[in-house]
């Protein structure tokens, strides 16, 4: 991810919690260690999608999802 790119990505992140904040949500421990290792380029948002929608898939839940990723460490 280029410096831009990663500008816009934290500027997308920065804008989607004040709105998620407004209707009383706060940003879960999941998307921010998502958001990080896509930030520090481990890792894409294609791939999270297709790895999260396959372990969705095959357990039913997200739940474990980041912690069974060796690039959100």
């Amino acid at each position: 991810m280029t410096s831009i790119e990663q500008q816009k990505f934290q500027k997308a992140i920065e804008e989607t919690d004040a709105i998620f904040a407004l209707e009383g949500f706060k940003p879960t421990k999941m998307r921010k260690l998502i958001s990080d290792a896509i930030m520090a380029g481990r890792v894409t948002h294609a791939q999270v999608a297709h790895e999260m929608s396959e372990y969705a898939t095959q357990h039913k839940t997200v739940t474990g999802f980041v912690e069974s990723r060796p690039w959100a460490i």
